[in-house]
């Protein structure tokens, strides 16, 4: 017979009192994460507490274990849209590609920002003469008399 489900904020009570719960939540986590799907939207925790069980809870909760996962996670993503472009499955690849551009942060251009603080000096080339117009003493009438 099966009690009565849980409210979250007994649900997340029972979690921080044991490790065989916590253990038990972690794993439904990485199942999630494999599967495809965002942390963010992990039903039983929140992204906050997900953040403190792995700073609290580090026996059960491990980085290297839920990065893996995400990596998984992205494998999924990244094959589905392979086997778009190359005809073994169907799909709208461009569904796919906002999908990897939001959720990844893939971009079709590279955004460059550049500032500069302080002097910039320009020096002007004439290679007509080979000189920069600073060095030059005559002017360029000068030059075509001599020639």
């Amino acid at each position: 017979m099966k009690g009565r489900k849980l409210s979250f904020l007994e649900r997340q009570a029972k979690i921080e009192q044991e490790a065989s719960e916590r253990r038990k939540v972690f794993k439904e986590l990485l199942d999630h994460v494999k599967a495809g799907y965002s942390l963010d939207c992990f039903g039983p925790l929140s992204l906050t507490s997900i953040r403190k069980y792995l700073k609290t809870f580090k026996e059960e909760f491990i980085e290297e274990e839920l990065e893996n996962a995400i990596r998984q996670g992205k494998n999924y993503w990244e094959d589905l849209g392979r086997r778009q472009s190359n005809g073994s499955c169907l799909g709208n690849s461009r569904s796919w590609y906002y999908n990897m551009a939001n959720r990844y942060g893939w971009r079709e251009k590279i955004d460059i920002e550049a500032e500069h603080k302080g002097q910039v000096q320009v020096n002007i080339v004439s290679y007509a003469r080979g000189q920069s117009s600073s060095d030059s003493k005559t002017s360029p009438s000068d030059t075509l008399e001599q020639e």
